[in-house]
C-alpha cells in the first residue's frame, strides 16, 4: 500500500508509523518481513545510511577519547561527554589538532 503513495513526505510518515506499530505489536516473522520490505525502498536506504553515519561518528569519538587519554593520561568525564556529542566535522578538527594540544584544557575551544 505504501508504495502507491506518491508524496515522499507522506510515504515516509506512513512507513515510520507502520514500523513503530510493528515493533510494538508485531510478531517476529511480521517484523522481519517489514524490515526486508523497508530495506528495499528508498526510505530504507536513507535509514541505513543515517545509521552508518551515526555509527562512524560514534566510533570516531571513541578513538579521539582514547587518543586524548593516552596523551594526557586522564580525561575528565565532562570532556568525554562533550566529545561524544560533537559533530563529525568538529571531531575531524580535534583529530587534526590533537598533536598541537599542550594541556587537556585546550579542548575547551571545541565546545
Amino acid at each position: 500500500m505504501v508504495e502507491k503513495i506518491e508524496d515522499e513526505t507522506i510515504k515516509l510518515q506512513c512507513v515510520s508509523m507502520l514500523y513503530a506499530l510493528m515493533e510494538k505489536f508485531g510478531d517476529e516473522i511480521s517484523k522481519t518481513r517489514l524490515k526486508e520490505l523497508i530495506n528495499l525502498t528508498e526510505i530504507g536506504k536513507m535509514i541505513r545510511d543515517e545509521a552508518i553515519k551515526e555509527g562512524e561518528a560514534k566510533g570516531k569519538a571513541e578513538i579521539i577519547v582514547k587518543q586524548l587519554i593516552k596523551k594526557f593520561k586522564k580525561l575528565p568525564d565532562k570532556y568525554v561527554k562533550q566529545i561524544k556529542g560533537l559533530s563529525e566535522e568538529a571531531l575531524d578538527i580535534i583529530a587534526t589538532d590533537i598533536f598541537d594540544m599542550e594541556k587537556v584544557e585546550d579542548l575547551e575551544r571545541y565546545f
